[in-house]
């Protein structure tokens, strides 16, 4: 098990605008593992973020955001193009947020940062959102993946977005393969839609489970989310909230769901097996964090004792 890190995050960072009026928007620092290795640094949990970051503005402001949470970005390189943009449209409750992506000619666009030595460095490995099955970025992802086998846990998060992946019957044997390949998975019930069209979410979901993951774990907006684990279906209801912004609540409650596993001992290659009642945690904690960012502007992950509050642990 590698001792630098608890969890290593790869891929993309980008520049969400979002709107604020007709004709403004308002830069916020985004990207789906990004946000994800902010969150967890934010909730206590040791980690170093890989990817590729700018040298312009954009980018240093990331490098500070990362070192301000609490991440490691010495595993990501920095590259002299801009930084890559996604125009954002909010969503609701019950629809998810909307995204049109620019990545073309941007630090984006590149070999991937992720060392083939990632498992001397930390515990667990997490991989995400579209950078996870694009080219080379996402070659290194299904390597990187492989190469976990009895040395360090993994989890992955599709988090598909219609407009950058290849079309379904391209994008689908990649997110497989890649869900085989992990410990635990984590997807939308958005993404399950988009994938296994005409299928239920849930039963899409335990197929998953049948693939090879410890666990799957479906969020489902406003109606909270469930897990597939052993066979079993576990639900754990959203908390009542005046949602303000959807954007980041996905990776907010990934991050919560690997700092719950981080807590119960679950990460890393001597990492235990849960019981029920431990998975039932897990998606209790992962969802009050989601809940909170849904409460305020942008991708802005809650901290553990904002967590706690809410779960009355504070």
């Amino acid at each position: 098990m590698g001792s630098d890190v608890t969890v290593l995050v790869s891929g993309e960072a980008l520049v969400d605008l979002i709107p604020k009026e007709d004709t403004t928007y308002e830069a916020v620092l985004g990207g789906s593992p990004y946000n994800t290795a902010i969150g967890l640094g934010r909730l206590g949990v040791p980690t170093g973020f890989a990817g590729r970051l700018s040298g312009d503005a954009m980018g240093e402001a990331m490098v500070r955001q990362l070192t301000a949470s609490g991440v490691d970005s010495r595993f990501s390189v920095t590259d002299a193009r801009p930084s890559p943009l996604a125009f954002v449209t909010r969503g609701t409750a019950v629809t998810g947020s909307r995204y049109s992506f620019y990545l073309g000619a941007t630090a984006y666009d590149g070999a991937s940062p992720l060392a083939a030595d990632w498992t001397d460095h930390a515990a667990h490995l997490h991989v995400g959102s579209f950078s996870a099955t694009d080219g080379a970025l996402g070659s290194a992802a299904l390597d990187a993946l492989q190469r976990a086998a009895g040395r360090a846990t993994t989890s992955y998060d599709p988090n598909i977005r219609p407009f950058v992946v290849p079309p379904l019957a391209e994008t689908r044997p990649m997110v497989e393969a890649r869900v085989a390949l992990s410990t635990y998975v984590k997807a939308s019930d958005e993404d399950f839609d988009w994938l296994y069209p005409g299928t239920p979410p849930s039963e899409a979901a335990a197929r998953w489970a049948g693939l090879g993951p410890k666990l799957v774990v479906m969020t489902r907006g406003g109606a909270g989310a469930e897990a597939h684990f052993r066979g079993e279906r576990i639900v754990q209801p959203s908390p009542t909230i005046d949602v303000i912004d959807t954007v980041g609540a996905g990776d907010s409650f990934m991050a919560g769901l690997l700092a719950a596993m981080a807590d119960d001992g679950a990460l890393g290659a001597g990492g235990r097996d849960p019981s029920e009642a431990e998975v039932a945690r897990w998606l209790l904690f992962a969802v009050a964090a989601s809940a909170i960012t849904c409460t305020r502007q942008g991708a802005n992950p809650p901290t553990r004792a904002e967590v706690d509050t809410v779960l009355g642990l504070g």
